[in-house]
């Protein structure tokens, strides 16, 4: 089967500036692959090369087997960037239906405006829209006719709660039904929501990459929830800190944590025990000086 992306060895400088240095990666159908890294370490580079909006100065990818930027390769792809601009004189309507007419395959427009939450819009001029309003129309620009490839940077940026948690399930219906994807977000929720896989970039370099159940894998540890009575306190050895009405212990032995909170009769209830969110797992690897 072709690969959606299969990219080797890909450098970019800018002057004395290395952004991105020897980066590989593949991303096969119905895969969703999260590109994260702090700002600075390469992540919106290494986007613009994978999309042919940056020439590599070593190394090449291939999106289904074209050439980035070629007619090819933007016939299968959809792309949501960080930054939108739409001409404030066209109205979501029209933007999408132009866009529509172009694709390979042609979308049912009203689905679109729907799944997109874009009636009350669909007709107006996007002058004066907000941030999440016009990340919405790119949004729905990015899935138009379901294209096999779609990069989403940074791609709720903006959204409220509620159109954050649509982008998701209209994301994972994507993938489900064979797309590929490929994102950055500072949500790690996010990310966990929609992704199977992560590639983590440092300094322009590939850290750490696999799937997030091999990455949870390397960590052991536990996320412990608690309630205490009105004014009690936990033990200061557990290391407890405040949470919502409870407290939130990361345990590296939860068991006889455990143990010892009922020896000690801590008074606790509303117990959880779960794995550690995506973020905290890797605060601790790169705090073990493993990335």
């Amino acid at each position: 089967m072709q690969k959606a992306i299969e990219a080797r060895g890909l450098t970019k400088r800018f002057g004395a500036v290395t952004a991105v240095e020897n980066l590989s990666l593949q991303l096969g159908e119905g895969e969703a692959i999260g590109l994260l890294g702090t700002n600075g370490a390469g992540k919106t580079t290494a986007l613009a090369m994978l999309m042919g909006l940056r020439m590599p100065d070593a190394g090449e990818v291939r999106l289904f087997g074209h050439l980035p930027g070629s007619a090819a390769a933007r016939e299968v792809m959809g792309v949501t960037p960080q930054a939108t601009g739409f001409p404030d004189q066209l109205s979501p309507r029209e933007v999408l239906a132009y866009a529509n007419a172009r694709r390979k395959n042609c979308a049912n427009l009203d689905d679109v405006i729907t799944a997109f939450a874009l009636g009350p819009l669909i007709n107006r001029r996007m002058a004066g829209f907000s941030g999440g309003e016009v990340r919405r129309v790119a949004l729905a620009l990015a899935f138009l006719g379901r294209p096999g490839l779609v990069f989403l940077d940074e791609p709720t940026a903006g959204l409220d709660t509620g159109a954050q948690d649509a982008f998701r399930v209209i994301a994972r219906d994507y993938v489900a039904k064979g797309g590929a994807l490929i994102l950055t977000s500072h949500h790690w929720d996010e990310i966990e929501a929609v992704c199977d896989r992560i590639t983590m970039i440092d300094q322009g370099r590939k850290v750490m990459e696999g799937t997030l159940t091999d990455i949870r894998a390397r960590m052991q540890a536990r996320q412990i929830g608690f309630t205490l009575p009105e004014g009690a306190a936990p033990p200061d050895w557990i290391r407890a800190r405040p949470q919502g009405m409870g407290w939130r212990v990361e345990s590296d032995d939860s068991d006889t944590d455990l143990r010892r909170m009922v020896t000690e009769k801590v008074p606790f209830s509303g117990l959880t025990i779960e794995p550690l969110a995506l973020k905290d797992i890797i605060s601790r690897i790169r705090k073990e000086g493993c990335i």
